[in-house]
Formats: structure tokens, sequence, C-alpha cells
């Protein structure tokens, strides 16, 4: 049998390229020096993490048990959001939680305990009261937060028929009222962490 020499590969003319894969190949019609590609594309993995992360908070919210925020309420608040603002939701929430906490104090003032008595100048002035709870449950209603105006409402009844100690404790009371804006607060700053988180993402995706 007659031997053969093996072929040896031939060596590219300069200037004629080698076999470039198909993520060499996507970098040079994307303008990517190698390897960016991959840190892109990781990059929107990781945007499209956090999305998801922000879209369970939102079912967390919107869930009938804990009733924290109205889905369309709140929706509508969103969509209000630009890239030309990509602060306002962060704005808003800020705004709501603030006026909501400055109402609770007063309210907190109203009921302090020194109101104990039936006195004509200390005990509660109920009519302030429930003034500052229409107040409070407007700005709930229109942000979206149903709980707290609920709470202010089943407050408000208590405050009618002049129950301080149900307006206290219990259920329908202040003390329940603050724990349900407390608890909203909790989760908009969760939230409002969230968005912002991805929109650092996506600016360093270049996005």
């Amino acid at each position: 049998s007659s031997h053969r020499t093996p072929r040896v590969p031939e060596t590219p003319a300069r200037g004629q390229e080698t076999h470039r894969g198909p993520v060499a190949r996507c970098e040079e019609a994307c303008g990517l020096a190698d390897g960016n590609l991959y840190s892109t594309m990781a990059s929107k993995k990781t945007v499209l993490a956090l999305e998801a992360e922000r879209v369970a908070l939102e079912r967390e919210a919107y869930d009938e048990k804990n009733r924290l925020l109205n889905q369309s309420q709140f929706q509508e608040l969103l969509e209000l959001q630009t890239d030309e603002e990509p602060e306002f939701v962060e704005e808003i929430v800020a705004m709501y939680v603030d006026d909501a906490e400055a109402m609770l104090v007063e309210l907190e003032t109203l009921f302090s305990e020194d109101k104990d008595t039936e006195e004509d100048d200390v005990k509660v002035d109920y009519t302030k009261v429930r003034g500052v709870l229409h107040k409070l449950k407007g700005s709930s209603s229109t942000f979206g937060a149903d709980g707290v105006s609920t709470k202010c409402e089943e407050l408000r009844m208590h405050c009618i028929g002049e129950d301080l100690v149900k307006c206290r404790s219990g259920e329908g009371s202040l003390r329940e009222l603050r724990s349900r804006v407390d608890e909203l607060a909790e989760f908009l700053a969760r939230y409002t962490a969230k968005t912002k988180e991805i929109t650092e993402a996506k600016a360093e995706g270049g996005e």
C-alpha cells in the first residue's frame, strides 16, 4: 500500500479571517469588544430577575389577605412614571408615607393617655379626630392604600360612638391603623428600593 503524507492545514493568507464562533461574530456585528456580549447578557438576566422580584412584591401587596394596595389604583400611579422622571413614583411614595405619618402622630396626640378624664378642656376632640381621619382616608384612597382606608373607616365608626377604649386598641382601633400604615411603609420602602435597583441595572447594561 502506498504511504500517504498527512495533509497540513493551510495557513490563512494575510488578511484572511479564521473561523469565528457565533458569539464572536455577534460581538463584531454589535460593535462589542471580545467578552462584552457575555457581560451584557448577564446584565439583562439580572434586570429580568429583578423585574420578576418586583412582580412578586406586587402580588404580595395585591393579595386579598394582605390588602395593602388596590391593584388598579397603584398601577395607574406606576404608569405615570416616565424615563424623563425616573424618580416620580419614589417621590409620590415618600410624600404619602410622610403625610400619613404626620397624621398618625396627630391622632396619637389626640388620643393620648391624659385624655381619660371627662373634663371638657382635656377630653378627646372627636370632631378633630374625624377630620384627620377623613384626610388620611382620602389620601390613602387616591394612593390605592385600601388597607389603610378600611382602618380609617373602622376607627371613624368608633369615634361616632365616642368609645375611647375601642378607639385606642382592638379591632378597628388607632393601634391597628398605626400597624397598617407601618406595614405599608415597610413594603413601599422595599418596592421603591427594588425599582431603583432595576433602573441602575438597566443603566449599567446600556439600556
